[in-house]
């Protein structure tokens, strides 16, 4: 009798496990634009963007990417493709950067000479 016990109470523990994992932990501290600025600049010196820059953001990044916030970044010098990038960050540390995405919604924002 006890080692039904035993096995049912597990059960029923494993049970609630698969709804805890469903609850989104809460979003990393956003960094600052003045947090990130040698972030920025490394980033843009190795896609070449031509310096004066523009940036808009922290944007809470959508949930399928790798890291909370995005900070996004181009150049503000008239080209005939201007590039933006996407710099992604988690507990104000940069995980990755990459020339931006749809998904990022960098197009969509307002951005601000450094």
């Amino acid at each position: 009798m006890r080692t039904l016990t035993i096995i049912l109470s597990s059960m029923a523990l494993g049970a609630c496990s698969g709804i805890l994992e469903g609850i989104p932990e809460p979003a990393a501290q956003a960094p600052t634009i003045k947090s990130a600025t040698a972030d920025i600049k490394r980033v843009a010196g190795e896609a070449k963007l031509a310096e004066p820059l523009e940036v808009a953001g922290p944007i809470e990044a959508n949930p399928v990417t790798v890291a909370p916030w995005i900070v996004c970044v181009r150049s503000s010098t008239p080209a005939p493709t201007q590039q933006t990038y996407a710099l992604f960050y988690r507990d104000l540390k940069l995980i990755s950067s990459r020339p931006a995405a749809i998904v990022d919604r960098c197009d969509t924002k307002t951005f601000a000479r450094m």
